[in-house]
């Protein structure tokens, strides 16, 4: 058990680990995934680079946190990873917001942060599975049931590759908990939190991915003027395995 700053005991996050090295990097997967997420990365990992990646909370081993807030999912984050500082985010989808929060309140610990296809703001069909009970229903019929999420998967085949699956994580998660987390993210602020951040931000995204990602990269651009785009040819809304190797060369072989 680790004890947080407000003395409460707090179970650590499942974390799986890959490579050694000096090179440290941290991957935060996004909504209803794990740190599968970052798999298929792993066969182009460098000689010297060391992976921690948890499964945030309602996914994999990990417990539920104390509140459903992004500041206490970020310390979760911290509690559970052996770096101390030093060390690059490698945030998926939402897993980016969660990046940004820990580099907020340490400044210190986070070196650089990379956001994968993230959501800067809650779009219209998230929003939708937030509106009370119909939502909650709406959300069970995408996700929570298998012939859901077929259907769900089928229907968004313009945002993924061919071989993609999109809603498959959700076969093994907490639906009361990643439904939780959604409607955390569904009540988040938005970029302006994380205008004061000035650390390295590289901002990746798949060329046939979601309007509202694409919407996100020029509203995080704006919040931050230093932060580089990069858009991965080919690939919908999970680059990381649609194009693998050329997200890990992008990642790790960074000057």
């Amino acid at each position: 058990m680790v004890a947080p700053r407000d003395g409460r005991m707090k179970s650590p996050l499942s974390v799986t680990k890959w490579g050694t090295g000096q090179a440290k990097f941290v991957g935060l997967h996004g909504w209803g995934g794990s740190h599968r997420t970052f798999v298929p990365m792993i066969n182009y990992l460098p000689d010297g680079v060391i992976v921690e990646a948890p499964d945030l909370p309602g996914c994999g081993q990990s417990s539920l946190p104390d509140q459903w807030r992004v500041e206490t999912i970020a310390e979760m984050v911290s509690d559970s990873i052996t770096f101390e500082s030093g060390f690059t985010i490698i945030g998926n989808c939402t897993g980016g917001v969660i990046g940004a929060e820990l580099a907020r309140i340490k400044p210190d610990v986070v070196k650089r942060l990379v956001m994968i296809d993230p959501f800067a703001y809650s779009p219209w069909y998230f929003a939708l599975f937030l509106k009370g009970k119909f939502g909650r229903v709406a959300y069970r019929t995408a996700f929570a049931s298998p012939i859901g999420r077929f259907f769900t998967n089928m229907a968004l085949a313009a945002k993924r590759g061919r071989d993609t699956d999109l809603t498959s994580s959700f076969e093994r998660v907490d639906h009361d908990a990643v439904y939780s987390f959604l409607e955390m993210m569904g009540g988040h602020e938005g970029p302006s939190r994380y205008a004061d951040l000035t650390l390295p931000i590289d901002i990746i995204i798949g060329e046939k991915t979601f309007r509202a990602v694409e919407k996100s990269a020029a509203m995080l651009g704006q919040v931050w003027p230093h932060a580089t785009l990069r858009v991965i040819e080919g690939a919908g809304h999970l680059p990381i395995e649609e194009r693998s190797e050329t997200v890990a060369n992008a990642v790790f072989h960074y000057e």
